[in-house]
């Protein structure tokens, strides 16, 4: 509804409502007289401004920087040719006075010399009763003014009889209405000509929409076309919590203003005669409809890469990654690396200090084009002696894995460069396994017939490292390979590599899993004769899949009774959580308790269903806004004797229209063989044979890293405990793009507007840890510190103006997540606590014009918003221990 009443109020159609009754009335012959010029005026404008959406609706928020202008000139149309029966002429358009008007900015009306380029040459198409079949241009004409007449030709296009239409919007389905004054058109579907620089993030739960409207009305003097109007609307935004996307307003206008005799006109004996007087032509240099691409603009540092290099080396250092300036930064070096020639970005790798070189490897990774590329792995290969070669190998192993539009290109060269990187140490051929994994599957749906996808899936099939495999399966996350996953599973014979699989499963599609597979999952959950016997954490993953299963009645009740069984304590525990959690934000699971509740199936009772044990699962609120939420869920659960097993911290963004889930961050601690170390009572552990051992897990945008080995047997807990930072030290740093969106948007004036919205991160992702075995605690902090930073651009692409806008919003984020452990009691207490630190977040709105042959100008409008920071309670018995604890 808002829709319309803006359309309404910024287009006003030329006719009242109430004259919207159907006619058939209007006739449907029309046609030109030959020795007729028809003198129309001719109008063309485009707006565009900023805005936020609330979900689907527009906010209050308003922000003023529009950017405008109007075109107009006097129109003369008359007939060159015209067929035996007199349907189809060739018509001749010529444009006389024009005149500009800039709306950017308080400007009179103006002559603008680039205007000439316009009126220049005279255009002509073939036209038969409303059906535009060809048109025709000087060959000297501008691409700008081609497209500008391809604007008004289309205008003249108007049978009622399309089903669909091609003009400068490109292949549209059209609907007529027939009214007693006039004729109303809408387009809808329209599929223009696609560019090489058009794309998308592929396969991202947070992307992007256009939404689009066009509409024609028609008045007509018996067979003669009396006025005509086009308005189109266009919406593109980036899905994404507070930011803000585009409308695009324009509008395209011709009114007859008189008709004069000229028998003096030269009709011609046939097209091609009069193509060649009149445009130097012949019929076969027929141009389609469709409008032309524009070449964009580029700033200063364009022609001077090297100098945004030197000018920006301190935002581009090691050193500043986890800050705002740096992800700045590092979309506009995205940006200016796509312009630059392979040979150019060599050069600067060579040159480059080692403080900025991880950076630019980046950069040039996530501008994905072949230039780019080779210059990375020509350089990589070149510096394999280089005392740092394993530094600029993960940050290009890490660029790629978050590629948000891979190519063909960077998975070839990475399966070609496997070896080489698997001989240097096994920690890069892990990380190799997963960025191969991520690449695939961002790939996969573009190009299932990719060459490279069967290389991959056949290095899949005969590598003997199955660990290696798993781990790359997690991130690529195919059907096609499930298979694959559910043989290891089957067996589950090795504890690791059925625990592995598993994980990897949990990133598949559980609703759509086999009977066969639901199956396995219920033998390994419940221990069933005849299979071994395996760990908890293994028993646990399989209940969080059958859980996410379309779940019967009947596993739903063996799940339940399995949670209260108290032989079972700690996993109970954790399966009731987990089952209560899921069931408060699912309707179907919710209402299946309620009928085994209500039906009698269980007997639930107080003393059964309450919270006790250290185990635990919980989701709550992190952040909420437009049709977005982002919740952050706590698990984990503890061996009989109260050790940890496995501890989970997830952070999520959920939309609440499609229920889809994105992992924002994820951090996981697995360990074993703990128990001895926490009690002393003599009481036995649940699996006395475990090896000592940890694992941190980091998984990040729904892609996961390369876990890390906190410690391995008692030497490597001794060496953990001695050795372990009592300050922040950084564990991980990287640059990486999130989203890369660029589209051309066709107006039906024949402007072309080009859409481009780009978002980065810069991550740092330190921690600290101490611990007394002596005292039995220990107290750590995990810091994410993120620069994010979305950068959205739109402007109209045109040889004598171009005007748009420029918007970067860009923020500092920084979250601790702090443990406190005490184990010198039973049962044994565990604090966790969270944190977000106070932070600004930055507009900043730039809209600009500029004429050809005269002086740019630009506007700049800058806010700021104060965010306070929060602190984040988790459960009422946690908080409980964190107040004793803090006591002691």
């Amino acid at each position: 509804m808002i829709l319309i009443i803006l359309f309404g109020l910024l287009f006003p159609l030329a006719y009242s409502s109430s004259t919207e009754k159907k006619n058939e009335t209007i006739s449907r012959s029309y046609g030109f007289q030959s020795n007729v010029d028809y003198i129309y005026h001719y109008a063309t404008d485009i707006h565009i401004d900023h805005k936020i959406w609330d979900g689907s609706q527009e906010s209050h928020i308003k922000r003023n920087s529009d950017a405008a202008f109007h075109l107009y000139a006097r129109l003369n149309v008359s007939s060159t040719w015209r067929s035996a029966n007199g349907e189809q002429h060739l018509l001749k358009i010529e444009l006389k006075d024009a005149r500009f008007l800039n709306r950017t900015n308080s400007h009179s009306m103006i002559d603008c010399l680039a205007l000439s380029t316009l009126t220049r040459y005279p255009a002509m198409f073939l036209w038969d009763q409303g059906i535009v079949s060809s048109s025709y241009f000087n060959e000297n004409d501008n691409l700008a003014a081609i497209n500008l007449k391809k604007g008004i030709i289309s205008l003249f296009q108007y049978k009622q009889d399309n089903a669909s239409e091609i003009d400068t919007l490109g292949k549209c389905k059209t609907e007529y209405r027939i009214y007693e004054d006039r004729l109303v058109k809408d387009k809808a579907e329209c599929s223009n000509v696609k560019y090489n620089d058009e794309y998308s993030s592929a396969k991202h739960a947070l992307n992007y929409s256009i939404d689009f409207q066009s509409t024609c009305v028609y008045t007509f003097d018996n067979s003669t076309l009396k006025s005509g109007s086009c308005s189109d609307m266009a919406f593109p935004r980036l899905v994404i919590p507070e930011v803000a996307g585009f409308r695009i307003m324009s509008r395209l206008s011709v009114d007859l203003s008189e008709k004069l005799t000229n028998d003096k006109h030269q009709l011609f004996s046939s097209i091609d005669a009069a193509l060649k007087s009149v445009l130097s032509i012949t019929s076969e240099q027929y141009h389609p409809l469709e409008t032309e691409k524009q070449i964009h603009p580029c700033d200063e540092y364009c022609e001077k890469f090297d100098v945004f290099i030197r000018d920006h080396e301190k935002q581009l250092m090691r050193s500043v990654v986890g800050d705002r300036h740096a992800s700045n930064t590092f979309l506009h070096l995205i940006a200016l690396t796509r312009r630059q020639s392979e040979v150019t970005l060599s050069k600067i790798l060579d040159k480059a200090a080692n403080s900025i070189r991880s950076t630019l490897i980046e950069a040039f990774v996530a501008a994905q084009t072949p230039g780019s590329l080779n210059a990375v792995v020509k350089y990589l290969d070149n510096s394999m002696s280089s005392k740092n070669k394993v530094e600029l190998i993960e940050s290009f192993l890490m660029a790629s894995a978050f590629a948000p539009r891979p190519s063909d290109i960077l998975l070839e060269k990475l399966l070609e460069r496997l070896p080489k990187f698997a001989a240097i140490n096994s920690q890069l051929e892990q990380s190799s396994y997963l960025a191969l994994g991520a690449i695939v599957h961002r790939l996969y749906d573009s190009n299932r017939k990719s060459s490279a996808i069967e290389k991959y899936t056949t290095l899949l099939h005969n590598t003997k490292k199955k660990p290696l495999v798993y781990l790359s399966l997690y991130n690529a996350k195919l059907e096609i390979y499930e298979t694959i996953l559910v043989d290891e599973i089957r067996r589950c014979n090795d504890t690791n590599l059925c625990w592995l699989a598993l994980n990897a499963l949990t990133q598949y599609q559980p609703e759509r899993f086999s009977s066969e597979i639901i199956t396995i999952l219920r033998a390994i959950y419940h221990e069933q004769k005849g299979r071994p016997k395996t760990s908890i954490q293994i028993r646990q993953l399989c209940g969080q899949l059958l859980l996410r299963t379309d779940i019967s009645l009947g596993d739903l009740v063996n799940l339940m009774l399995s949670a209260l069984d108290r032989t079972n304590h700690q996993l109970g525990v954790y399966m009731w959580r987990l089952i209560t959690t899921m069931a408060e934000n699912d309707d179907l699971l919710f209402r299946k308790i309620k009928f085994i509740y209500d039906g009698g199936l269980i007997d639930l009772t107080y003393d059964r269903i309450a919270y006790k044990g250290q185990s635990d699962y919980y989701r709550r609120p992190f952040m909420q806004t437009f049709g977005f939420g982002v919740y952050y869920t706590i698990s984990q659960l503890m061996s009989r004797l109260g050790a940890l097993r496995e501890s989970d911290f997830d952070l999520h963004i959920q939309q609440y229209e499609k229920k889809d889930r994105f992992n924002l961050l994820s951090f996981g601690v697995s360990a074993s063989g703990l128990d001895s170390y926490v009690s002393d009572d003599g009481k036995a552990s649940d699996t006395p044979d475990e090896d000592l051992q940890a694992e941190l897990r980091v998984t990040l945008l729904n892609m996961q890293l390369k876990p890390v080995v906190l410690f391995n047997g008692v030497t490597g807990l001794m060496s953990a405990v001695w050795s372990a930072p009592s300050e922040l030290t950084s564990a991980f740093k990287s640059n990486i793009m999130v989203h890369d969106l660029s589209r051309y948007i066709h107006l039906h004036n024949g402007l072309v507007v080009h859409y481009e919205a780009q978002s980065a991160a810069s991550l740092d992702l330190s921690g600290m840890v101490s611990a007394s075995l002596w005292n039995k605690n220990s107290h750590s902090v995990i810091r994410v510190s993120s620069g994010l930073s979305v950068r959205s651009h739109v402007d109209v692409l045109n040889d004598f103006v171009v005007t748009g806008i420029n918007v970067t919003i860009s923020t500092n984020a920084v979250v601790d997540y702090t443990t406190d452990v005490d184990y010198a009691d039973t049962p044994i207490k565990v604090c966790m606590q969270m944190s977000i630190q106070p932070t600004e977040i930055y507009d900043n709105v730039e809209n600009f014009y500029s004429i050809k042959r005269t002086k740019a100008f630009r506007w700049f409008g800058n806010r700021t918003r104060h965010f306070l920071g929060h602190d984040y309670t988790f459960t009422p018995k946690n908080n409980a221990m964190c107040r004793q604890i803090h006591v002691l």
